[in-house]
């Protein structure tokens, strides 16, 4: 598999491909997969083209990704794709339709496009499904329609919705994995440690949207091991009155330093809103409880 991660409207891949699906597979969730299986369906000899970012975070800086640009790659990888194309986001959304269609044809060398329903492309998106039709042919675009789970529409923004209720079920239904948050563990206050629950304090490398503030049943990747365990995502409010907002996982019966390793926490379910308790003991007591929840499931 070829990679381009900045690809602009004046580069070129290398060799012809039969088919390529594009969107801005934000999160990459299940109607997102059902586009690019249908794509490598047509021919092995397929590529995926999507942006550098997600458009609407460019527009919006307060939008934060589903997933980091690693995430995203490492799951279109494993649909073994020839070529994975990142269009640069801030030149192409500058051009007129027609200049996008010769790039798709010229430039990506491709012969069938598949997308979503919705898919529109261009200066001020004023190219859509007709638009593609018209220069490709109808034979040769593939629309892939709306995707339902359980009657419930696969979309970002619906995944987006879930999170902030705290709704994980839901949001790793659609997204057909669970919603995973990774970065190093790095050195804190020590708190957890002194309330008898020491924790792994996550440091992120990138921005990711989060999930309602409070506490989660989670699995964490460590080592290529999986933990059971339980997170804290929020500013815990009882123990110091900062408004830093932090991460914190304690993994059942773990004791070991693993200060600078790479972790990989993955959201099970919510177990309930972070609380400022009126005491550490109110504190410790309702932990107990969590915990005690999570593993007489």
């Amino acid at each position: 598999m070829k990679t381009y991660l900045s690809f602009s409207k004046d580069d070129s891949i290398e060799s012809l491909v039969d088919a390529t699906c594009i969107g801005a597979f934000d999160g990459v969730h299940k109607g997102h997969v059902e586009l690019i299986k249908k794509t490598k369906e047509i021919s092995e000899n397929f590529q995926i083209v999507t942006f550098n970012v997600i458009p609407k975070i460019y527009f919006d800086k307060q939008l934060k990704p589903l997933l980091s640009s690693k995430q995203r790659s490492d799951i279109f990888k494993k649909y073994d794709p020839v070529n994975l194309v990142y269009l640069k986001f801030e030149e192409i959304n500058q051009i007129s339709p027609r200049e996008f269609l010769n790039l798709l044809k010229h430039n990506l060398k491709t012969q069938k496009i598949v997308v979503g329903r919705d898919f529109k492309f261009g200066k001020n998106r004023k190219g859509d499904i007709r638009t593609l039709k018209n220069f490709f042919g109808s034979d040769n675009v593939i629309i892939i329609d709306d995707f339902y789970v359980k009657n419930d529409k696969v979309s970002s923004t619906k995944i987006r919705n879930y999170l902030n209720e705290g709704n994980i079920e839901k949001v790793n239904l659609l997204l057909g994995r669970e919603y995973e948050i990774s970065g190093k563990v790095v050195k804190g206050l020590r708190l957890g440690s002194k309330l008898g629950f020491p924790t792994a304090n996550i440091k992120f490398k990138h921005d990711f949207y989060y999930p309602k503030l409070g506490v989660y049943e989670i699995e964490c990747e460590l080592n290529n091991e999986i933990h059971k365990g339980i997170t804290n995502i929020g500013y815990t409010p009882t123990v110091v009155d900062r408004k830093v907002l932090k991460v914190e996982a304690h993994l059942f019966n773990f004791d070991r330093d693993i200060y600078g390793k790479e972790i990989r926490i993955r959201l099970k379910s919510f177990i309930r809103d972070e609380i400022k308790f009126d005491s550490l003991d109110e504190l410790i007591n309702q932990i107990k409880k969590d915990i005690d929840s999570i593993k007489n499931k």
